[in-house]
């Protein structure tokens, strides 16, 4: 099978099928090519199930309309398989031998918020102060740490492909190496964006390890920001598929929400959407715009009517995408470095625009603020009895914890044990530890 895709799709190779250590041998036949294989062990760990119990925004777990991690990263995968095919049948650059892999991004996109911790991006924040003094903390490369590490087999993860790693890789560098010379504290309190930690060094050089120097050079080209953190300018075509995906999701889906849970009213949204109807002029899409200006209080009608608003809104992003060529192919062979995947300027804007409205409304809101304050100081807490007492550790964990030496190791025990944890275990988990008894999100 892998012989097969290798000489009829010309955009991967061989090296994109490889995997760090040998697949498990099974005598049932399995017609599965070694991409449909990662997305399989992906759905079925059990640090994708427990995105299921991780908000997508904290301090919104009302009712049962609420979104996930899990049906985020499921929404994520959905419009990214939405890309692959629009890129697939409209771009000149993919023909019959030379085309994306839907299976590859869909299980990438599945994966890429493997690494988050409890309490969204604000628990990030609080184990990165935790961890800042033991090489920090960021979600990508707790990510990477997950599929190369953590799940499954202790030495080799889930022992994805080559081809998967590569597509999470947004930030293709290691995290000491992000935060360089930046010492300011006041400039510092969030990490900067990397995809691997030092200590996963071995299978982020492994990875790396096919492409030529000048691949490699232009892949982790680097810009420094102003804090004195190093930041990526790259990333490979199937993580730019992801991203914009990602970026989609977000602003559309957590806008919904938005809608959905009171922190937006109906006709403030149709003022946003309203210039869309200068890039799809579909019928659909204006009739769709018009019955949502003409509900009332019904709230089933208004979930049907926001779910063709932004059915027809994402469908416009996606038709808007088009493949880029950044590097000569003489000097980048791999298309996956060569090429990326982009969104008109101006589209763009509006996306930037949703997504900041959704910042504003929700996420910066007194509600979302208290809660998320109170999910740092938990982690905060948590990580310091750990440290000082590793038996609060889960057995398997304190058998780790006895294995290492250096404090930095044992931090980094510590803190995979957090970061894996979902809102609600790290919130009961404190209750025992501290005494409180009321739920993380009564406010």
């Amino acid at each position: 099978m892998i012989l097969e895709r290798n000489e009829y799709n010309t955009c991967y190779r061989t090296s994109d099928y490889e995997r760090r250590g040998p697949s498990s041998m099974s005598s049932i036949p399995d017609a599965r090519d070694p991409f449909e294989k990662d997305y399989g062990r992906i759905v079925h760990s059990a640090a994708f199930r427990r995105l299921q119990a991780k908000t997508q925004v904290i301090g919104l777990d009302v009712g049962d309309i609420h979104r996930t991690r899990l049906t985020h990263s499921m929404e994520v995968a959905q419009i990214a398989r939405g890309i692959v095919i629009h890129l697939n049948e409209n771009n000149a650059v993919f023909q019959e031998k030379q085309s994306l892999d839907a299976s590859l991004v869909e299980a990438a996109a599945l994966a890429h918020d493997l690494g988050h911790p409890p309490f969204g991006h604000h628990g990030e924040y609080a184990l990165h102060e935790c961890m800042k003094p033991y090489g920090g903390f960021e979600g990508n490369a707790q990510t990477f740490r997950i599929l190369t590490r953590l799940e499954g087999d202790k030495k080799l993860g889930l022992n994805p492909t080559r081809g998967l790693l590569m597509s999470i890789l947004k930030y293709p560098i290691l995290l000491n190496k992000a935060m360089a010379d930046a010492t300011d504290p006041a400039l510092t309190e969030h990490p900067p964006k990397a995809s691997a930690y030092q200590s996963d060094q071995e299978a982020f050089e492994w990875m790396l390890a096919p492409f030529t120097t000048e691949e490699r050079a232009f892949l982790t080209r680097t810009k420094e920001l102003p804090n004195g953190y190093l930041k990526t300018v790259h990333k490979p075509l199937e993580c730019s598929i992801i991203e914009l995906a990602d970026d989609i999701a977000y602003a559309t889906h957590d806008l919904e929400d938005a809608i959905n849970l009171g922190f937006l009213r109906v006709e403030e949204l149709v003022d946003l959407v309203q210039v869309f109807l200068k890039y799809n002029k579909e019928p659909v899409l204006q009739q769709a715009i018009y019955d949502l200006k003409q509900l009332e209080s019904d709230r089933d009608s208004l979930k049907y009517q926001l779910n063709r608003v932004f059915g027809a809104i994402i469908s416009t992003f996606i038709q808007s995408l088009e493949v880029h060529q950044l590097f000569s192919a003489n000097k980048v062979s791999s298309m996956r470095i060569s090429h990326t995947v982009l969104m008109p300027e101006d589209l763009q804007a509006i996306l930037q625009r949703f997504s900041q409205v959704v910042m504003d409304r929700v996420i910066h809101s007194q509600k979302v603020q208290m809660v998320a304050f109170k999910g740092q100081r938990m982690i905060h807490q948590l990580f310091e009895a750990m440290m000082n007492n590793h038996l609060l550790l889960s057995e398997n964990d304190r058998i780790l914890y006895q294995q290492v030496f250096s404090d930095s190791d044992r931090a980094r025990v510590v803190c995979d044990y957090i970061a894996g944890m979902t809102d609600s275990f790290a919130t009961k988990m404190h209750a025992r530890l501290f005494g409180h008894s009321r739920s993380f999100f009564d406010h």
